[in-house]
């Protein structure tokens, strides 16, 4: 495991469990993870650095035209933290399963939604790896030498200090050797490239190159975003917590940042995928906040059993949807969803699949 300083403060409520997480954590009132929404400058540039290059699939042919399309039921979801009259807008969507991220062999994965939104302003978000608010993707890849060619053949961009994959001495909840190096795709959000040797158990087929994912955001305060985080996801959604600062050469070469951190660790109810926050101890506390349509910025989605059990847990805590209505939108006929922030700015987004159908016939 990484090097580790004693600290003097105790386990807190959020870390209700005594080891890192593994495996997978039966649905509760959260199904499964749906995807790492993305905002982004250039479909094409996502597809081709996520699909082609490190080995993601596509939802839909290959060569399918990528129309932008008026969605007024996504400007009225996410119309509040515009900084424009979201009605303005355009945007066209792919989506990029991620292999290993189902919880049984061809069920449902996680994906990647890629959004490219025009028509109204946004600027490029591209936070410090420590800043809270910043979020990155964790792949694991069967072979990181051969996903890492591929990316440096294209010249993509690598955070990593020299280049190279460097060897870890462990992480909270894997196993086996680690090797791992950070690049950043199109739109300059980080990625983080895991091989671990043996091999992890996967969902996926056996000629795939990605083999699972984690996510990871960056926060400000440990304690207060796993409380809001479980409260909102509910009771399956359970975190380890380090009772130590994390860190060491070999991770500080990895990120091209100093300083150590604590972590806390959950597994995504229904999923193989791990939901990692982490605080640095000296990061900014000045961080900036990026509107939604700001290419580079993300969210998570949580596919949930009744959108409407969320929503009374947000209204509870005092906070409010980007939804002026402050309410489940109806994205289709029975498809509703909300975007909530958490306390950096980083948004969530809770996704159901009702039985009764739009009442205004949408």
């Amino acid at each position: 495991m990484l090097l580790a300083t004693p600290m003097t403060f105790a386990q807190t409520a959020c870390g209700a469990l005594a080891a890192p997480p593994s495996g997978i954590v039966p649905p509760g009132d959260t199904l499964r993870a749906g995807h790492l929404g993305r905002e982004v400058g250039d479909l094409p540039d996502i597809i081709h650095f996520y699909s082609d290059l490190i080995g993601l699939g596509l939802v839909g042919p290959r060569t399918a035209p990528l129309r932008f399309m008026v969605s007024h039921p996504l400007a009225e979801f996410a119309e509040l933290g515009e900084d424009a009259n979201a009605y303005d807008s355009v945007s066209r969507v792919s989506l990029l399963p991620i292999p290993g991220t189902a919880a049984t062999a061809g069920g449902p994965q996680m994906t990647i939604e890629a959004i490219e939104i025009k028509g109204i302003r946004s600027r490029p978000y591209r936070p410090a790896l420590t800043d809270p608010g910043a979020s990155y993707l964790k792949l694991i890849v069967r072979d990181l030498n051969a996903t890492l060619a591929a990316l440096k053949s294209e010249r993509t961009p690598i955070i990593t200090i020299g280049g190279d994959p460097v060897e870890l001495s462990g992480w909270p909840g894997m196993t086996g050797r680690i090797r791992a190096i950070f690049v950043r795709d199109p739109d300059g959000y980080p990625v983080e490239l895991m091989q671990v040797t043996p091999a992890p158990p996967s969902t996926a087929p056996a000629d795939s190159k990605v083999l699972g994912a984690r996510v990871t955001v960056v926060v400000d305060n440990l304690e207060a975003t796993c409380r809001m985080y479980r409260r909102l996801v509910g009771p399956a959604l359970k975190f380890w917590v380090s009772p130590t600062l994390l860190g060491d050469e070999a991770y500080e070469t990895l990120t091209n940042h100093a300083g150590r951190f604590r972590l806390a660790v959950a597994m995504v109810p229904g999923s193989p995928v791990a939901l990692e926050l982490i605080e640095y101890a000296n990061h900014n506390r000045h961080f900036k906040r990026a509107y939604i349509q700001d290419p580079g910025t993300a969210h998570f989605l949580f596919m949930t059993q009744d959108d409407d059990v969320i929503i009374r847990r947000v209204r509870a805590a005092h906070l409010h949807t980007l939804s002026r209505s402050n309410a489940p939108v109806y994205l289709s006929s029975t498809v509703r969803s909300f975007f909530v922030p958490d306390p950096q700015g980083f948004w969530l987004e809770f996704m159901d699949r009702v039985a009764q159908r739009n009442p205004q016939g949408k």
